[in-house]
């Protein structure tokens, strides 16, 4: 009996031993799998991360495109300067004023010495003082870039109670290429 309960002692440490490797094996499987779902759950993450702040520059993006069709309509584009140049004589005729146009000069940016491309635009203005006063402030704080670099006046008389002014005036008024969207 004491061969059987030997036998039975050697099996139940073999199948102890097996049982103890096995559970080595599939801990140290389990360990690695671990391992690689923390790094698969960091990558994850990351790439969610990544998503967002792509989320967020495609949405700066579209408003940047936005503001950016908003600010070119501050400048005349070069295929629209005759349009622009009939507006401003519109624009005195809403004021009683005569607006005439003296001189358009293209100025690019390089030759200029300054940061945008531009006309210098001479004006004659004539009417009422305040319809002239007026039509220059409508032309110089009107929707677009301009800049009113220099002014004179003068006055004729137009009859026995009324006198005309005379504004000689010049702009800088910003532009942009036709091509330009």
């Amino acid at each position: 009996m004491r061969r059987a309960a030997f036998i039975q002692f050697i099996l139940a440490v073999v199948l102890l031993g097996l049982l103890i490797g096995a559970y080595a094996f599939w801990y140290n499987r389990v360990s690695t799998m671990s391992a690689t779902a923390s790094k698969l759950a960091v990558d994850i993450q990351t790439k969610s991360q990544e998503s967002s702040r792509i989320q967020a520059a495609k949405a700066a993006l579209s408003s940047l495109g936005e503001e950016e069709a908003g600010i070119r309509q501050y400048f005349v584009p070069a295929s629209g300067i005759v349009p622009f140049l009939e507006s401003l004589e519109q624009t005195g005729k809403g004021f009683a004023a005569d607006v005439e146009v003296l001189s358009v000069a293209a100025n690019p940016a390089k030759n200029a010495g300054v940061d945008r491309d531009h006309l210098s635009l001479s004006l004659k203005i004539t009417g009422p003082f305040d319809s002239v006063i007026r039509t220059l402030g409508a032309i110089e704080y009107g929707p677009y870039d301009s800049v009113l670099t220099s002014l004179t006046f003068d006055t004729a008389s137009a009859g026995a109670t009324t006198t005309a002014w005379s504004a000689a005036a010049t702009f800088d008024i910003g532009t942009r290429p036709a091509d330009a969207p």
